[in-house]
């Protein structure tokens, strides 16, 4: 499979639509998980393959938080009435790949077993985060037009 061809074929996502840990605020949540827990997680994903992480900030040239109140706000700018609930989670993240295995694999891992499982506790609100796995195709990027 070339490069463009596998670009062009959809991927397995793992997406969370996350809660920091309560009483946190949210510039130490974000400031937790880009300084302290996605250094920790990165090499991992890299070892099993993972193809894609990342989470969804306001602004990536100057991020605040990952969906602070103040991005909420602006919903009232584009909702409409079919599409009017606001969503209340304060990060998306996403985690993308080939195989379900390499998601088993990087779970598996005794190293995630140990340091990973320990620090969603510190930051992250477990119990009230959603997950769901499906697929993400792109299909423009840039102003380009991909399939």
């Amino acid at each position: 499979m070339t490069a463009e061809t596998k670009s062009k074929e959809p991927m397995l996502c793992l997406t969370m639509c996350a809660y920091k840990k309560e009483g946190m605020d949210e510039e130490e949540y974000r400031k937790y998980m880009i300084e302290h827990h996605v250094p920790l997680v990165r090499d991992l994903m890299v070892k099993h393959g993972i193809d894609q992480y990342r989470m969804r900030q306001a602004d990536q040239a100057t991020p605040k938080a990952h969906n602070p109140t103040t991005t909420r706000s602006l919903m009232s700018k584009v909702a409409d009435i079919q599409f009017a609930n606001v969503a209340d989670y304060d990060c998306i993240v996403q985690v993308c790949f080939r195989d379900i295995e390499q998601a088993v694999a990087l779970k598996a891992d005794p190293e995630y077993q140990k340091v990973l499982f320990a620090d969603h506790d510190k930051f992250a609100d477990t119990k009230k985060t959603k997950m769901t796995i499906g697929y993400v195709q792109d299909f423009l990027r840039d102003g380009q037009i991909l399939y």
